[in-house]
């Protein structure tokens, strides 16, 4: 998976189970995204999804899809929607929800 398909992918997620799921599905050994933490806002009902790749992305990739980084840091805003806060409501949010899923304050 190139990391255009990587942001691509994770920009068209429509909520955080969905989102969490295919962020799972690219960690792993021969995966591209070596750990993540998922940042829940529930003010602005967003998702803030915070990558570590395996390798560095092109400043001309990361603005297509709207994401910002440095290195093989990436950060993408995802707006969750209303399922999304009430799940995290459900969990005591606001919080962040890391690796493994844990949801931490």
């Amino acid at each position: 998976m190139t990391s255009a398909q990587v942001l691509k992918t994770l920009r068209n997620m429509q909520d955080l189970p969905a989102l969490r799921k295919a962020v799972l599905a690219m960690c792993g050994p021969s995966g591209p995204v070596r750990s993540y933490t998922l940042i829940f806002n529930s003010n602005g009902r967003t998702v803030s999804c915070l990558l570590e790749m395996r390798w560095p992305l092109p400043d001309s990739e990361m603005r297509e899809f709207g994401a910002l980084g440095f290195g093989n840091r990436v950060c993408l805003e995802i707006d969750a929607g209303t399922e999304a806060s009430t799940a995290c409501e459900e969990h005591s949010a606001p919080g962040r929800m890391g690796a493994g899923g844990r949801l931490k304050k």
